[in-house]
């Protein structure tokens, strides 16, 4: 249902552990969590505090921690990445330095050294579950795997009732396709908290992967009933349906999506998409105009919008959308084969056989594009071309009933009637309902 089974929340927890910090918060700001204090309030603090002098060791590394904590809430990286590293050479057994640092670096995409930061956390005191579960996400960003796996199962073996470790497991299971593991995890979750949208989302992601529509539509329900404002779940659950074939459900999901977030071009798409399954043409021309408004540089939009007047008999405005998607990217091979067929059905044969050429040059893996080139040849009374079109099209895929058809005629137009009708032969073989 969409491009990776499972949605991989990445989150790096600094979260308090004993003994971890050298000084407990009281009345200075600068030890108070930003949400105690303003965050300006503590970094003056936090500075003072430093450059005073009355501060020294474990004490001093505290307050460079802190003032690291508020420099990332500004969005200020090098100094956070400054005051954690004085943090740590001040007190080397400070494990929120070291966490913080980590997340700083996981946010930079510096994996290597997020691990290292997370695995010294881990050296100094191996029984704290959250830093298994930031390591297991550093790992899961290089998708290695199976190190995110035994990172998040050492967190949930620490921790039983760390349910963002299970939920992130299951999203590594499904990542790997292992999606009776990411069930079973995202069901254990379930157990636990009945009322975290996160598993039942993720696991109706699942349901849906293995193309169990009803579980999923169940648990993208509720999904709705928990979070009655999240236009994803209507967007998920109304592809469940349209995969179901439940056009009309499909499209009232769609709608309370767009209701939820007007500006959702996968809404619009997929409620496009479940209108021309319809055949409501006018309606998914529409909802795809849409889409090229909200982004008009989307190759998609257009293409799709240009099939869906193509299936309208609209060849010229078909020809203006596949031209402008050709515009957007012009290697997107997809868009010259549709062309081609709009200039073919439109009589220009010559300019379909040169757009099915670059779509062939593009991609010269498609029989189809093959066997449209062939019937534009045919219709030109090219037979010697259109026959080796056809024989190509039929290597690619030799279950193309019509690509068999199509060279029968060409073959007995061309004077072998033997051969033709053996063809002719072949595709009522494979699809009993092929004409002569």
């Amino acid at each position: 249902m969409r491009g990776s089974v499972l949605r991989i929340a990445v989150v790096s927890l600094l979260v308090a552990a004993p003994g971890s910090l050298a000084l407990a918060q009281d009345d200075d700001p600068c030890n108070q969590l930003v949400l105690q204090a303003a965050n300006d309030e503590k970094l003056a603090a936090c500075t003072r505090d430093i450059d005073s002098g009355l501060r020294q060791g474990t004490d001093l590394a505290a307050a460079y921690l802190h003032r690291g904590v508020a420099y990332v809430t500004r969005h200020d990286a090098d100094h956070a990445f400054a005051d954690y590293g004085e943090a740590i050479r001040l007190d080397p057994k400070n494990v929120m330095a070291y966490t913080g640092r980590g997340g700083l670096f996981l946010a930079e995409g510096d994996f290597d050294r997020a691990i290292a930061d997370y695995g010294a956390v881990i050296e100094i005191n191996p029984t704290l579950a959250f830093a298994f579960y930031n390591r297991g996400n550093a790992y899961t960003m290089m998708r290695d795997y199976d190190r995110a796996i035994a990172d998040f199962s050492e967190a949930v073996r620490l921790d039983p009732g760390f349910l963002i470790a299970r939920i992130a497991r299951a999203a590594v299971y499904g990542a790997e396709g292992d999606l009776d593991g990411a069930i079973a995890d995202l069901t254990e979750v379930i157990r636990i908290n009945p009322d975290e949208p996160n598993a039942y989302n993720n696991r109706g992601d699942a349901y849906a992967a293995e193309h169990d529509y009803d579980h999923a539509i169940a648990d993208y329900t509720e999904v709705i009933r928990l979070v009655p404002d999240y236009a994803g779940a209507y967007q998920t659950r109304g592809l469940a349906y349209y995969g179901k074939g439940d056009l009309d459900r499909a499209i009232a999901d769609y709608g309370d999506s767009i209701r939820l977030a007007p500006t959702s071009i996968d809404s619009y798409s997929s409620r496009a998409r479940a209108y021309a399954a319809k055949g409501d043409l006018d309606h998914a021309i529409a909802d795809y105009s849409e889409v090229v408004r909200l982004d008009p540089t989307l190759v998609l939009g257009y293409d799709n919008r240009g099939l869906a007047y193509y299936a309208k008999r609209d060849l010229d405005r078909a020809v203006a959308d596949f031209s402008r998607a050709i515009e957007l990217d012009p290697d997107y091979a997809d868009a010259y084969d549709n062309r081609g067929n709009a200039y073919d059905d439109e009589g220009d044969h010559d300019r379909a056989i040169a757009d099915y050429s670059e779509a062939i040059r593009l991609d010269p893996t498609d029989p189809n594009v093959y066997f449209n080139r062939g019937l534009a040849y045919y219709a030109k009374s090219d037979l010697g071309n259109a026959i080796a079109d056809f024989d190509e099209a039929i290597r690619r895929d030799p279950g193309l009933a019509f690509a068999y058809l199509n060279r029968g005629r060409a073959k007995r137009a061309n004077g072998d009637i033997a051969a033709g009708d053996a063809d002719i032969a072949k595709a009522k073989q494979l699809d009993p309902n092929m004409p002569n």
